[in-house]
């Protein structure tokens, strides 16, 4: 095979692998979004929390241009709703799928730039580390040795 028709492949197969990862990503969005239909349905967590897992499966694939912002809105809402739901009924399991949402937001936003949503859920993120006992302390002083 020609040098020049190894590179034409080369490029047809990358251009392949693009588009099967933008739809991948499509798909992953479409299942969260009817999974969190069903969980409006029910009334039960486990849907939403299947949602999180769906999206951040695709995560490996994702890249700057295949990626769309949607994905992280989308991930982003998941966790404001697990939060609030963990929150409310002290379920630490929403509030780790919580966790694993804001993280799929935050990487997504990073890596297109938008740095509003990034700020958003990363203050999420840390609201919900916080809730789950694993956010940053702050140092407290002795008083001990004052006296």
């Amino acid at each position: 095979m020609a040098t020049g028709q190894k590179k034409i492949n080369r490029f047809s197969i990358l251009r392949k692998h693009k588009t099967a990862t933008m739809e991948l990503s499509k798909l992953n969005r479409e299942i969260a979004l009817r999974m969190i239909a069903l969980a409006n349905e029910t009334g039960e967590i486990k849907p939403l929390i299947d949602a999180v897992k769906a999206l951040r499966a695709s995560e490996e694939f994702y890249f700057q241009d295949t990626v769309q912002i949607d994905t992280a809105r989308v991930q982003k809402k998941l966790g404001d709703v697990l939060l609030n739901i963990g929150k409310n009924e002290d379920d630490m399991t929403a509030i780790e799928a919580a966790i694993m949402a804001y993280r799929g937001a935050i990487t997504i936003s990073s890596m297109l730039g938008e740095q509003k949503l990034r700020l958003e859920a990363r203050k999420s993120y840390a609201l919900a580390m916080n809730y789950a006992g694993k956010g940053a302390r702050a140092q407290t002083v002795s008083l001990m040795g004052a006296a």
